[in-house]
């Protein structure tokens, strides 16, 4: 979960596929007591962009939920109208000014699964409430690795669906390398096209 637009009305959430995928969408409905709340979910038509990567070719989907009430649960599930994921649930914050807690994470970069991934359990278990989390750059190491950047998705999990995260790219974000391995100009640095693909910002 990301923003692009006021945090208290919209929401945007983003998946990614096999290059099967063409037709992505989202439903969104208000949470309620029991599971009635499915025959009231609305449709929402996601973009797609291709990311060609080390690994080979993935789409990455995006849905931006717009005219939601602050302070309010909702639950949604994105898929392509036939396959769908679990349904996951996140609330709106409030319009006005109050009270409120996020994570803060630094550098989490090297040695993902063997650190990156207690260290952002042990976050989540100490402020489960939190209304978003924020990453201080250097998310993995090498920017243009596909791998990294699914450890560094992976350890978040289901909570990445749930609490919305705000990110910085750092230096590492950067690569002087492009997808096949082949090296910039020398100076240039582009910012890795996971970043744009993985995070609807403004």
């Amino acid at each position: 979960l990301t923003w692009k637009d006021d945090v208290a009305t919209t929401q945007a959430v983003t998946w990614r596929t096999d290059t099967s995928v063409t037709q992505p969408i989202a439903q969104i409905a208000l949470a309620e007591d029991g599971p009635l709340f499915t025959t009231k979910a609305k449709d929402v038509s996601a973009t797609t962009q291709l990311l060609e990567t080390d690994l080979g070719k993935a789409h990455y989907h995006t849905a931006n939920f717009s005219g939601l009430q602050p302070k309010t649960l909702y639950v949604y599930r994105v898929g392509d109208g036939v396959n769908w994921s679990a349904w996951k649930q996140f609330r709106t914050p409030s319009a006005e000014p109050e009270p409120f807690t996020f994570i803060y994470f630094g550098d989490a970069q090297n040695a993902l699964k063997s650190h990156w991934w207690r260290v952002f359990r042990e976050a989540y278990a100490d402020a489960p409430r939190s209304q978003f989390m924020l990453h201080a750059g250097d998310l993995i190491n090498r920017g243009s690795r596909d791998a990294e950047w699914g450890d560094w998705i992976r350890a978040g999990g289901w909570v990445n669906a749930m609490i919305p995260s705000v990110a910085i790219p750092g230096n590492h974000e950067y690569s002087k390398y492009d997808r096949f391995g082949k090296e910039y100009p020398p100076g240039m640095r582009k910012l890795s096209r996971h970043w744009q693909t993985l995070f609807e910002f403004p």
